[in-house]
């Protein structure tokens, strides 16, 4: 009798505590939660220095790559001249194209040439593009101009990996093999150009 005398009350303590936690004054209140971070997610930025990760011993919530990596496709990243004037300089001296002249070469380069800078240079590279001719585009320098005539391929190299003057950045179109074979074909339009105006000279 007396197990069942002291059983009663302490259940019914244990009812009212229960039923006590149930009856929020704020009806948004949410009570205790037992794993917060499971129904809460926290935004964090990338590579963010934060402790909230106990078993991370650097607080880094994301691994940086290995030192020396190279994202896939992103060979610029080791691209050693800078964005500056001297950059552009140094590169005019000291890069040398790695691909011959094949004919397989040309013709990549022909055909990466018409889809991203004949619009622009034209078809014989004389500046003359379809969006320069209906005045959309200020005129363009001719590779077989003054301007350019005598501009060393690290130099053009330079400018399709950053950009010029007006023309834009083609890095993300043009991978730097890409680049490579595109001026190889812009050297053998220069070429033809100053053949063809060295015969009409004579």
């Amino acid at each position: 009798m007396r197990a069942h005398a002291i059983i009663g009350p302490l259940s019914i303590f244990l009812v009212v505590i229960v039923m006590s936690g149930c009856a929020a004054t704020d009806p948004r209140d949410t009570g205790i939660e037992y794993a917060p971070q499971m129904y809460h997610s926290i935004p964090l930025d990338p590579y963010s220095q934060t402790d909230y990760f106990a078993y991370s011993s650097d607080g880094k919530h994301v691994r940086e790559p290995v030192a020396g990596t190279v994202p896939r496709g992103k060979a610029d990243y080791l691209y050693p001249f800078p964005n500056t004037n001297e950059g552009y300089e140094e590169a005019g001296k000291k890069l040398k194209n790695p691909l011959s002249k094949t004919p397989e070469n040309l013709a990549e380069g022909k055909k990466l040439y018409e889809y991203y800078c004949i619009h622009c240079h034209g078809e014989k590279g004389n500046g003359l593009g379809s969006i320069v001719q209906a005045g959309k585009y200020p005129q363009v320098p001719s590779y077989y101009g003054p301007q350019l005539r005598d501009l060393p391929e690290g130099k053009m190299f330079h400018s399709i990996t950053y950009g010029k003057n007006l023309m834009g950045s083609h890095a993300s179109q043009l991978t730097p093999e890409e680049r490579w074979k595109v001026i190889l074909y812009v050297q053998e339009l220069r070429a033809k150009g100053l053949a063809e105006e060295a015969q009409s000279k004579n």
